[in-house]
């Protein structure tokens, strides 16, 4: 049977496990946590849904990283929490979780694990570079998460307001997982039209679209705010992104992945639309950006580019991006 292992299982990991669940996506999953006695809880709660289930067999243990080497798939979730109140900027989290991703890098690496590792723990983008560059894994077995929440919340805004079902919409958000992402306005499509057929018609304006962009960076706090997490939103597309590597979809989501050459600041993780199958995944061809959009991706690429360095040279790791 397929084995997934998931380590932090908190809000966000116990979410991803029950959409897992709920997706059927049949496995042995191995729970790994700072806090045993809790992964041990989850593990037997989860049990507990899968028995009722008729159709599906997957299991649920608590373990250890040695339990890891023959996984297919690993999760990462964990994450040092907030030091106060509500977080105004995801990068506030970032010595902090460096210093643990590392640690669960090294604890990963030395488990002989061969898989593909998919990491939500935020700053998602750096710390999937950090990982990457401390496991020296190979970058398509390497995703963060990227801005799969960011397009999700895009679509759901524009579907509310021209009043058509989001999985109609095709289109993508690119570029960071928080305030620096950016939605390529000139690359989406609904239907067979483009968002200028919706602005000659006064459905939308320029105004509107302006807006968006800033409400999707606002989405994740003013949920954060309101219940202090987001979980089920990431939860249910990390179950989606491991349902199309192990049925080896080909599917395409915007997803934080390695940049390749092409792009001015290559080799930092950085959101993308890319193609997911069974052995991670493949780059589009080079997205072909209003130059203004290009400016702004070089620009946050760039910003975030510096600040892995920085966090690089601190855990006293040689940056490699080629």
């Amino acid at each position: 049977m397929t084995k997934i292992g998931i380590v932090g299982v908190g809000a966000v990991g116990s979410s991803y496990l029950y959409a897992s669940l709920n997706k059927n996506i049949e496995a042995d999953y191995i729970l790994i946590d700072a806090f045993t006695n809790f992964a041990d809880a989850q593990a037997k709660d989860l049990n507990d849904a899968a028995c009722s289930m008729i159709f599906n067999g997957s299991t649920f243990k608590a373990g250890t990283y040695n339990d890891l080497s023959d996984a297919d798939i690993i999760v990462i979730t964990a994450s040092i929490k907030p030091k106060e109140g509500v977080l105004k900027d995801r990068l506030e989290l970032l010595t902090d979780n460096a210093k643990l991703i590392k640690e669960i890098s090294e604890k990963i690496k030395k488990s002989g694990f061969k898989g593909i590792t998919i990491i939500a723990s935020n700053p998602v983008d750096i710390m999937t570079s950090v990982y990457q560059q401390v496991t020296k894994f190979d970058p398509t077995k390497v995703i963060s998460s990227g801005t799969i929440l960011e397009t999700a919340r895009m679509k759901k805004f524009l579907s509310e307001k021209i009043k058509v079902k989001a999985s109609s919409i095709t289109g993508f958000v690119i570029g960071e997982h928080g305030a620096r992402c950016l939605i390529p306005f000139s690359k989406m499509r609904i239907g067979l039209g483009s968002l200028k057929d919706w602005l000659a018609n006064d459905t939308i304006t320029i105004e509107w679209l302006h807006n968006l962009n800033q409400k999707v960076k606002d989405e994740a706090f003013e949920i954060i705010s309101g219940k202090g997490i987001t979980n089920f939103g990431i939860g249910e597309n990390l179950a989606i992104v491991t349902q199309s590597i192990l049925n080896d979809r080909q599917s395409i989501f915007s997803l934080g992945v390695r940049l390749p050459k092409e792009y001015k600041h290559y080799g930092i993780y950085f959101g993308l639309p890319v193609i997911i199958g069974k052995n991670g995944y493949r780059h589009l061809p080079k997205i072909r950006l209003e130059e203004d959009e290009q400016k702004m991706f070089d620009e946050y690429s760039g910003e975030i580019k510096k600040t892995l360095i920085e966090v690089l040279n601190h855990l006293n790791i040689t940056p490699d991006f080629d």
